[in-house]
């Protein structure tokens, strides 16, 4: 992910990135606001049914999540003409 990436997903638990197509998501503000433990499961089980939706959908996560960043795409496959990291024979 890039610094530009980086910084539009900051705030937002889902984060489409225009250029590529791919979605970064966090869990880490998927509770915000909640003001009670009722309230953040509620927010919580929100967020899941969102991720099963993805799933649904057809897009699945590139690689695994981490430090609370993982990229979604349909099939988990970089777009075209686009290597991931792990992917560019470093």
């Amino acid at each position: 992910m890039n610094e530009s990436e980086l910084e539009a997903a900051h705030g937002e638990p889902i984060f489409e990135c225009p250029e590529c197509g791919s979605l970064t998501i966090r869990g880490r503000w998927a509770m915000d606001g909640a003001r009670t433990l009722t309230d953040a499961a509620q927010k919580l089980r929100d967020y899941a049914h969102e991720l099963e939706h993805m799933r649904s959908s057809g897009l699945e996560l590139s690689a695994p999540v981490e430090d609370d960043y993982g990229i979604v795409r349909p099939g988990g496959a970089p777009p075209d003409g686009v290597l991931d990291a792990d992917e560019d024979g470093v």
